[in-house]
């Protein structure tokens, strides 16, 4: 399979890499659903603008300079299709009556891949039903891996500011830096989330 794709011409290796470059960055966080066909196909999709970028720079550009345009065309497109347009199409699709579903694998993953409101608060109730929160997610989101992290099985990965009633005061060190607490999703009960607008 290699020696096939490296025996292509460049361009069609530039729009294939583009393409599944691009795919990464407009799925990221809810590609675990996806078949191979699911992956291949979308890449295709993606890679006709890194395709159509070097046709239309053609001879115009040295083919290092139109490969690169082409790659970082199909990645804006990708940024561009994860931050507006699902968003647009889910609710067009929505008002015709059309489809109700978003097509995230899960309603988790809707919830926590959601970059138009922040998350202000999170709390998560274990299997024996202590719950663990962090109360204001906000002063987070400068930390390593932002206020927090859902897995696509569910576990999950937060900064622990109170257990049940109690609040910890040593979430933040400014020698140690931020703890994170890590829970399994054996553990979940059930996660809540508070968004600001």
């Amino acid at each position: 399979m290699g020696d096939i794709l490296n025996n292509l011409p460049w361009q069609i290796q530039v729009s294939l890499a583009s393409g599944y470059a691009a795919y990464l960055l407009a799925y990221r966080g809810i590609r675990f659903g996806h078949r191979a066909v699911d992956t291949t196909f979308i890449t295709l999709v993606f890679s006709l603008v890194a395709t159509a970028i070097l046709n239309l720079l053609g001879s115009l550009a040295h083919p290092v300079v139109s490969g690169a345009v082409a790659f970082f065309c199909a990645c804006a497109i990708a940024i561009l299709w994860c931050r507006f347009f699902r968003s647009w199409l889910y609710h067009f699709l929505k008002w015709a009556k059309v489809s109700w579903t978003d097509d995230d694998p899960s309603a988790l993953a809707t919830l926590s891949s959601n970059s138009k409101f922040s998350i202000s608060q999170i709390a998560v109730e274990l299997d024996n039903g202590a719950w663990l929160q962090c109360k204001e997610a906000a002063k987070f989101s400068d930390a390593p891996f932002g206020p927090f992290v859902i897995g696509p099985n569910g576990d999950v990965a937060l900064y622990l500011t109170h257990e049940e009633d109690k609040e910890l005061k040593t979430v933040r060190d400014a020698h140690w830096g931020d703890r994170i607490t890590y829970v399994p999703a054996s553990r979940v009960r059930r996660i809540t989330l508070r968004h600001g607008r």
